[in-house]
Parts: structure tokens; sequence; C-alpha cells
């Protein structure tokens, strides 16, 4: 195995990578199309990935977050409509979600009545960016569970074909 890296101020991309231990050499022989001189200046910030380098990355390095994190920061559609999230414990993913569903559940009568007439007036403008704020919050608890699903299939700790036909059975 090729010595560590003793630079400062790696990027997400060299963490994941170390964090697997593996050389670039060595990833570059698991993923198709990556050469150890890309990997290296995706690393340095010499070249920017594509986003099929980050899919590559991801299933390599195990951290299906890479692509949330390339999404929500270095994709101009991304930065915009999609919000970093954070991979936590189960614990903390399923209180998260409840506690955002419990605030939601009082506001369902209020998003009716500001949705009836198919349009958001002036006086219904603050109960509406409050609820989607609020929304937001579900979003997020949402996607951090099936990041979280997305981590430990990828551990082989979770059983994803029986998750996915449990899931397709409920379709």
């Amino acid at each position: 195995m090729g010595r560590q890296s003793t630079r400062e101020n790696k990027n997400i991309y060299q963490i994941c990578r170390e964090e697997q231990k593996l050389t670039r050499e060595k990833a570059s022989e698991l993923m198709t199309g990556m050469s150890a001189s890309r990997i290296e200046k995706i690393e340095y910030e010499l070249q920017e990935p594509t986003p099929y380098d980050i899919i590559q990355m991801a299933d390599c390095y195990k951290r299906p977050d890479l692509c949330n994190y390339y999404c929500s920061h270095k994709c101009y559609i991304g930065d915009r409509y999609v919000p970093e999230v954070e991979i936590s414990e189960l614990s903390n993913i399923i209180l998260e979600t409840i506690a955002s569903l419990n605030e939601i559940n009082p506001l369902t009568s209020r998003l009716i009545q500001i949705a009836r007439d198919g349009k958001i007036t002036d006086d219904e403008i603050k109960d509406f960016a409050f609820i989607s704020k609020k929304l937001d919050e579900v979003s997020l608890a949402i996607d951090s569970l099936n990041l979280w699903v997305d981590k430990t299939a990828g551990e082989k700790n979770i059983n994803i074909a029986l998750l996915n036909a449990e899931k397709a059975k409920l379709k």
C-alpha cells in the first residue's frame, strides 16, 4: 500500500478515499475509466469531477453522501435546489422525522385553507412561508433517512433487496 498523504486541507474526495484505505492506484482499478492521475487532479482541485466520476467514487468509497455533496455544492442547479444532507444515526433521523411531522400535523388545515382557491394572497404569505419551511424540514429528514439506507446498504448492514421487494409490494 502507498504511503498516507500528510497534505493539509484535503478535500472530501481524498478524505473518503483514505477512509477506505485505498491508494489512488487501487481506487482507479476499482472504478471504470478513472486513472490514478485523474483522481489526483480531482483531489488537488486541478480538475472538476463529472457526475459520473462522483457516482463511481461514491460507490467505490462506500459514501453515497458524495453525490449529495456534489449536487449541493458543485452543481449550479443543485446549489439552488438540493439541500446538503448529513448522515447521522438512525435513531436521530427517526426522531427528527417524527418531530418534523408532528409540527406539520396541526398546520394541515391552514395549508388547505391557503390552497383552496389556488392562489397565495399577501395575507397568507406569512403562514405559507412558515408551513413551507416546516415541509422543507420533513423533506430533509426523509432525504437523510434515504441516504442512511444507501450508506447502510453499501456496508452490507441492511438487506436492500428485501427492502426494495417490500416497497414494491406497496405500490
